[in-house]
C-alpha cells in the first residue's frame, strides 16, 4: 500500500501498521486492520485520532510479549483486542479523549468523592482530564459489563488543552495526585482489570517525594525523547472481577 508521508506520527503509526498486518494474519484482524488503514490514509492525524490509538495500543501489546488479535466491530458491545499471554487471554478496550468544547457529561457509574476534587483554577488542565476520565470509564464500564474475562481499558488523550489556554501553558501533571484519584475511583468499575492511561503531550510535575502508590505504575519521558508518549500509566484494579495475573501485569510494566 502507498500513502504520503511527511507527519512524524503517521510515519511512526504507518511502520507499527505494517508489523501488525505481519503479526496478526486471521480473518478478523485482517479485516480491522484494512479499516484502520483507510482512516490514517485518509484523514489527518487528528481525525484518525481513534485508528491511531488503536494501532499503537495493539502494537505496544505485542511488543509486551502477548498474541493479539483484532475483533469485529459489532454495535460497539464489544471490545477492540484479544490478547493471550500463553493459554491466558485478556481483553482491551481502546478510546480516546480529544479536546473538545463543552460540559463534560455527568455519569453516576463513578464517582469522585469531594476531598477528590482538584479546586484550585492552576489545575484546570489536570481537573478537566479528570472528568473526562471518569466519563469515560463509566462509559465503557457499561459497555463491558457482560464480559466474563480480565479487561484492559486504554485510554490516550492525545492533545491538550481543554477550553481554554494554550499547548505551552498547560502546567505539569502532578501524577501522584492523578495516580490516587485513579486507586480512589477504579473500584467502582470492577469491569476493568487496570486503566493505561497513554498522554502524548502533557508533560508532569517532578515528584515531591520518593513514596509511590503500589497498584499504578508510570513512565514520564522529556521533549523530544524518541520513544513517545510523554507519559504512560498503568493503574491496577484491586476488586476487579477477573485479574490479570502477575505475570501480564509485569509484561506491560516492562514495555510502559
Amino acid at each position: 500500500m502507498d500513502v504520503n508521508l511527511g507527519h512524524p506520527q503517521k510515519d511512526l503509526i504507518i511502520r507499527q501498521w505494517q508489523e501488525l498486518a505481519q503479526a496478526c494474519p486471521d480473518g478478523e484482524s485482517q479485516a480491522r486492520l484494512a479499516m484502520l488503514w483507510d482512516h490514517i490514509s485518509r484523514f489527518p492525524v487528528r481525525q484518525a485520532a481513534s485508528a491511531y490509538a488503536e494501532i499503537e495500543t495493539a502494537y505496544f501489546l505485542a511488543q509486551a510479549g502477548f498474541s493479539v488479535a483484532f475483533l469485529e466491530a459489532s454495535g460497539g458491545r464489544t471490545a477492540d483486542l484479544e490478547c493471550y499471554e500463553g493459554t491466558h487471554r485478556f481483553f482491551v478496550e481502546v478510546t480516546v479523549i480529544q479536546s473538545t468544547q463543552g460540559a463534560t457529561r455527568k455519569s453516576p457509574a463513578v464517582r469522585l468523592q469531594p476531598h477528590q476534587i482538584l479546586e484550585s483554577s492552576d489545575e484546570f488542565f489536570e481537573q478537566a482530564l479528570v472528568k473526562r476520565l471518569l466519563s469515560r470509564m463509566a462509559e465503557k464500564a457499561r459497555q463491558l459489563e457482560r464480559y466474563c474475562a480480565p479487561v484492559l481499558l486504554a485510554v490516550s488523550v492525545p492533545d491538550l488543552p481543554w477550553g481554554k489556554g494554550r499547548p505551552q501553558d498547560i502546567p505539569p501533571l502532578d501524577l501522584q495526585r492523578l495516580a490516587a484519584m485513579l486507586v480512589g475511583v477504579v473500584v467502582d468499575v470492577p469491569q476493568f482489570s487496570a486503566i493505561l492511561l497513554t498522554l502524548w503531550k502533557a508533560p508532569a510535575q517532578e515528584l515531591r517525594n520518593p513514596i509511590r502508590i503500589r497498584q499504578v505504575t508510570w513512565v514520564t519521558r522529556p521533549p523530544g525523547n524518541p520513544r513517545d508518549p510523554r507519559i504512560r500509566l498503568l493503574a491496577v484494579n484491586p476488586v476487579a472481577r477477573y485479574r490479570l495475573s502477575a505475570r501480564e501485569l509485569k509484561s506491560i510494566q516492562e514495555e510502559m
